[in-house]
């Protein structure tokens, strides 16, 4: 099995339990060095991620996780939430930083970059507003945004 497809069967099996407790797969991440996996699962929530909270779904994925199969070499696994200086690549990712201000950079890089607040996300696209007003644009034209502090 492939390290994406293990990753795709990760997300499978957590997402409806992580969904049942109030929290959403942001990113997981899976590295392999000789036998020793490590998965860091990134999620986020309504209420905030706390320290108790990723304690908490530490506990909660590693039961979920022991019940299979999949590392039988054994694994090391980091819950924690995406912070603020990943990336925002996804709807989700957008969608849980409205109102923040973000510097904007599209795949085509003639475009240029902008900074502007996000106002709202779906699944296809963001508005954002800056001083010139509101625009929209496609998630699949971003090539990434960064939170600006």
């Amino acid at each position: 099995m492939t390290l994406t497809d293990l990753k795709e069967e990760i997300a499978d099996l957590l997402k409806e339990p992580l969904k049942e407790k109030g929290y959403e797969i942001a990113e997981i991440v899976l590295s392999k060095y000789k036998s020793k996996s490590t998965l860091k699962v990134f999620v986020y929530s309504q209420n905030g991620v706390t320290i108790d909270g990723c304690a908490y779904l530490s506990r909660f994925i590693g039961d979920i996780i022991e019940g299979t199969d999949l590392f039988e070499s054994g694994y090391t696994l980091e819950v924690s939430s995406p912070g603020l200086e990943r990336p925002l690549k996804t709807a989700l990712d957008f969608q849980y930083r409205i109102g923040e201000k973000v510097k904007i950079e599209y795949i085509d890089d003639t475009m240029k970059k902008v900074t502007a607040e996000i106002k709202s996300a779906n699944d296809d696209e963001v508005i954002f507003h800056n001083d010139n007003g509101d625009f929209t644009v496609a998630l699949d034209k971003i090539k990434k945004a960064k939170i600006i502090f």
